[in-house]
């Protein structure tokens, strides 16, 4: 094949698409020509405008008087706030900077350009009125018939506090303080052989011509006393919360374990609703697993939208059956949990229940009576049947090693667990339960995807609580652009009663 090199001044004259002249001057558009009638951020404007329009006494002034400069409106921030989550943009020095490059930006705060302290200040202080935006959008979405609530799905997830992976168990303090117990002694042995005994902190104050070197001591001292009191004051914490571990930097944030190991963090649950996967709720918590997170996440759904749902579906991982005839016999719900599988059992020994004698009967043969009533077994009340026949029994090498018989233990509710086995057994209960993964996995991909190696930037739970709303209303949000045309929902959100007494 033959190539025909280009000479550069056959190569300058080849049309290209020339920019404008950036000295030249042009008619400029307004703002409102330069974005899209039809872009999703025109919608947020709309919401969060009738939201804080029609409820002025949440969302008022909290300063009063004429001196200064004004303050910017909540509008102002919570639209910010929920662009920047809905694009991934969380750093408060970063929605600054959008506010002055970024068109759609521009547009929405109508050129206004909050500091990143008032910005991060906002997040921090305000989560209540994060909470409201929220609250209301589920409302709405809820009364207009995108959120049902008939059937959802639960799922939990850990997410990595903004903390130290370093954390303080009852035996590093106990450690900690004897190291520094001993080097406190050390300096005031010092100081006692140059005459500072007991009033040396007082002397501190009083002597301004102290030598160097003994004021260097003082300053020690000082700072290791400072240093065990805060210790101690973590020991205390420790000691009334119960918890295996405290974090320095976010005390509340538990010990959690993850794929990525044991790390401080929260156990982050959502309800989402499989109308048109749309998250119904969110809560933020300590448990460090979810056996009995269940009621509490169905009594906020409760209160988020008003309903119980017909059909709960989850993992295993919320596989408790107390806790689950709890919830079935207390609401209108139906469970959809998998039985978590048990190990291989070797032999094939059985044990049936006869109810005239109150006694099991092994596969042997052999009758096991009741021994014990009403007794805890892992938060449930059992009752304990022992055989009385094992010492000559043929099968009792594959049965049990325990001297007194082999025990078996029976549920006060065992008849429930066993029709609830049953029923989630079934084929129609598994094609259910295969729904789970569709629906409650997305939105957590959602999240993590945006918040990257560092989901959360605020520290305890309320404040954690603030940035979950945040990314739960930005993705109901993007989803609900991709669900309804814009015109029809943008006309939804313009006429709908938003006043929340």
């Amino acid at each position: 094949m033959l190539y025909i090199a280009r000479t550069n001044e056959e190569h300058e004259t080849m049309s290209y698409i020339s920019p404008i002249d950036r000295n030249q001057y042009t008619l400029m558009n307004s703002l409102d020509e330069l974005v899209p009638t039809n872009h999703p951020v025109r919608l947020l404007d709309q919401l969060v405008e009738v939201i804080v329009k029609n409820n002025p006494e949440q969302f008022g002034t909290e300063t009063s008087g004429d001196v200064g400069r004004p303050e910017y409106s909540p509008s102002t921030l919570l639209k910010l706030y929920l662009y920047g989550y809905c694009n991934g943009i969380r750093s408060s020095r970063k929605l600054e900077t959008e506010t002055k490059r970024n068109i759609e930006v521009l547009w929405l705060l109508g050129t206004l350009s909050p500091d990143h302290k008032t910005i991060a200040d906002y997040r921090k202080d305000h989560g209540n009125n994060v909470k409201f935006i929220t609250k209301a959008f589920r409302e709405f979405l809820h009364k207009e018939g995108y959120i049902i609530g008939k059937r959802v799905a639960i799922d939990g997830s850990k997410f990595k506090a903004n903390a130290k992976r370093e954390m303080l168990t009852m035996k590093k303090i106990a450690k900690r303080l004897e190291r520094l117990d001993e080097q406190l002694e050390k300096y005031l042995q010092v100081l006692a052989t140059n005459d500072y005994r007991d009033d040396v902190l007082d002397e501190l104050e009083e002597n301004e011509e102290m030598a160097p070197r003994e004021a260097l001591l003082v300053e020690k001292v000082v700072a290791l006393q400072q240093e065990i009191e805060t210790l101690k004051q973590h020991q205390k914490t420790l000691e009334q919360s119960g918890q295996k571990a405290l974090s320095t930097t976010d005390p509340e944030a538990p010990l959690m374990k993850s794929r990525d190991g044991k790390h401080p963090g929260y156990n982050v649950q959502i309800v989402v609703d499989a109308q048109h996967g749309l998250i119904a709720d969110s809560e933020v918590l300590t448990d460090e697993n979810d056996l009995h997170v269940l009621p509490v996440v169905m009594e906020s759904l409760k209160e988020e939208i008003g309903r119980t749902p017909e059909e709960s579906l989850l993992d295993k991982g919320y596989y408790t059956p107390d806790e689950i005839e709890k919830v079935e016999s207390t609401t209108k719900t139906q469970c959809y949990i998998p039985i978590p599988k048990k190990p291989k059992c070797d032999n094939a020994i059985t044990f049936t229940y006869e109810q005239p004698l109150d006694a099991y009967r092994c596969s042997a043969g052999k009758l096991l009576p009741i021994v014990y009533r009403n007794v805890r077994k892992r938060g449930s009340l059992v009752d304990i049947y022992r055989g009385t026949e094992c010492a000559n029994c043929p099968m009792r090498q594959g049965c049990t090693k325990a001297k007194k018989g082999r025990t078996v233990a029976r549920y006060h509710n065992q008849q429930w667990r066993e029709d609830y086995i049953a029923r989630v057994s079934s084929r129609a209960a598994q094609k259910i339960m295969a729904l789970r993964k569709t629906l409650a996995e997305h939105p957590f991909g959602f999240i993590k995807c945006l918040g990257g190696k560092i989901p959360l930037l605020l520290r305890g739970v309320k404040k954690v609580a603030t940035e979950i709303n945040l990314y739960t209303t930005a993705f109901n949000l993007k989803r609900m652009s991709k669900i309804e045309l814009f015109d029809i929902l943008l006309e939804k959100i313009t006429s709908y009663q938003w006043k929340i007494a």
